[in-house]
């Protein structure tokens, strides 16, 4: 993709930290994709959306971008109910897994701003 992309990095003495994670509540797996009830988990669908469009609003106010379209890629995949996931395949068999939300960053076109994110799997062995 032509365009830039700005990496979220959060750090302090302790710790560096890439991206930013949200624990997603119970859903429904599936091969690749994780399934939810948009009505009944509307509430942190709702909180998400939110985030998405905060973090691009800021960071048009911050660099001064007027001129490009915030593209709100999460908030369409979480009304839809569907999404993919990236599976821990070595970890199949272990304890039952979480879901996170993780948001790594910001890409901007020449017309459009969005967030790039992915939904990971997490299996505690």
């Amino acid at each position: 993709m032509e365009g830039y992309f700005t990496k979220f990095v959060f750090s302090n003495d302790y710790m560096t930290m890439n991206g930013l994670f949200f624990k997603l509540p119970h859903v429904l797996q599936s091969s690749y994709f994780l399934t939810f009830d948009t009505i009944q988990q509307k509430d942190w669908i709702q909180r998400l959306c939110i985030i998405e469009r905060q973090v691009l609003q800021y960071y048009q106010m911050y660099y001064n971008i007027q001129n490009k379209t915030p593209v709100y890629l999460l908030k369409t995949q979480l009304q839809k109910g569907v999404v993919k996931y990236y599976r821990d395949v070595q970890n199949c068999y272990s304890q039952p897994s979480s879901y996170y939300l993780k948001i790594s960053g910001i890409w901007e076109s020449q017309y459009d701003i969005g967030i790039t994110f992915k939904i990971i799997e997490y299996r505690r062995i």
